[in-house]
């Protein structure tokens, strides 16, 4: 009778292990699908906020190449901004010291700040560090407040 116990016990357990694995093993698969996916968004958000940003950008004969590395010293942030309100920003500073980088960022987030733009936990340190999500964030927030507010304007 033990024995009986321990087979049916055993084969349970045996029963219950493979399933484990099976499922530990769709759940990598599924895991892995997931974060492909989520990086292949990421970079045609990339991809098209560059082209978006260049868009503007061309009309001062500028351009930038790389979305994250482009941006984070604030000189094409605020070239940008400049071009898309009208207005008139702060010069950048000169330099390509941190410190330099950050106030630059700091006069774009300032401008945005003043315009009513809202910058859930964002600072100049995010942009100056290539932070990928919160830079994609920072331009979806631009192109919501000055493309896609001026067209619901007309």
């Amino acid at each position: 009778m033990t024995t009986d116990i321990n087979q049916r016990w055993g084969e349970t357990v045996q029963h219950d292990i493979d399933d484990w694995d099976e499922n530990s093993s769709a759940r990598l698969f599924e895991r892995s699908r997931i974060k492909a996916l989520a990086d292949e968004r990421e970079m045609v958000q990339k991809k098209t906020f560059t082209k978006w940003v260049n868009s503007h950008l061309a009309r001062v004969n500028c351009r930038i190449t790389d979305l994250y590395t482009d941006l984070r010293d604030g000189r094409m942030l605020l070239k940008l901004l400049e071009i898309l309100s009208g207005e008139r920003l702060p010069r950048p500073t000169r330099g390509k010291m941190r410190i330099h980088c950050l106030e630059n960022c700091d006069k774009s987030l300032q401008f945005l700040k003043e315009q009513r733009v809202h910058l859930e936990n964002m600072g100049s340190h995010d942009i100056v560090d290539g932070n990928q999500r919160l830079t994609l964030g920072l331009i979806w927030t631009i192109i919501l407040r000055f493309q896609v507010r001026a067209h619901s304007l007309c």
